[in-house]
């Protein structure tokens, strides 16, 4: 990532805190929650210069935002949540300058989608052909994409699909955070062929 980066959905701020590489001039930290946006205001992060912005990427009023704002987007469990993913992927792309990037990370399995799917409100989940539609017909072109924790596919459907849990359980939460640093060693070796998740790189045209 570099120059200006617009985070959509930024929450809490936890993705933005990893947001240190050297290139990186300004990030934008947005949501719609005024919650949300009450936390970002009043939380530090480590980076050189960072501005919050309320803002609804699927509202068209997007657009009378001034366009070519952004270097970079990053989406991360957004678009999900989002039942015309396509408009609002249209309304990314209107807000990054030409050959910007966009960086969407997503469920991935339609297959394990279940309980807990339902529960957080997730409108789908995807695979790498379904991702790559929705952002080739929001006008951007495929640079990279790769699958992530093969393992979660296994216990997201035994969750959401055999025991249909409702609610998630904090010892199992804890549990999957102990494993996870073995996971990613493992996942180091070679990108999956399939994942609970999925990370795609969209160039804008």
């Amino acid at each position: 990532m570099q120059g200006v980066v617009l985070d959509i959905g930024s929450g809490l701020g936890n993705i933005a805190r990893q947001f240190q590489e050297p290139l990186i001039e300004e990030v934008i930290l947005s949501d719609r929650d005024g919650q949300m946006l009450k936390a970002l205001g009043e939380t530090t992060f480590p980076l050189r210069k960072y501005h919050v912005r309320a803002m609804d990427i699927t509202d068209p009023c997007i657009l009378d935002h001034p366009g070519s704002m952004a270097d970079t987007i990053t989406c991360i469990n957004v678009l999900e949540h989002i039942e015309d993913d396509v408009a609002a992927l249209k309304h990314m792309r209107y807000l990054l300058k030409k050959g910007g990037k966009v960086v969407i990370f997503v469920p991935a399995v339609q297959g394990i989608y279940g309980t807990l799917d339902k529960l957080v409100e997730h409108h789908r989940r995807y695979n790498e052909r379904t991702l790559r539609a929705a952002l080739q017909k929001a006008g951007f072109s495929i640079k990279d994409a790769y699958y992530m924790n093969i393992f979660g596919i296994l216990t997201w459907f035994w969750a959401g699909r055999v025991l249909k849990l409702k609610e998630f359980h904090k010892e199992a939460c804890h549990m999957l955070d102990r494993i996870v640093p073995a996971l990613r060693v493992l996942e180091s070796l070679g990108s999956p062929p399939l994942g609970q998740s999925l990370i795609m790189v969209g160039e804008s045209l």
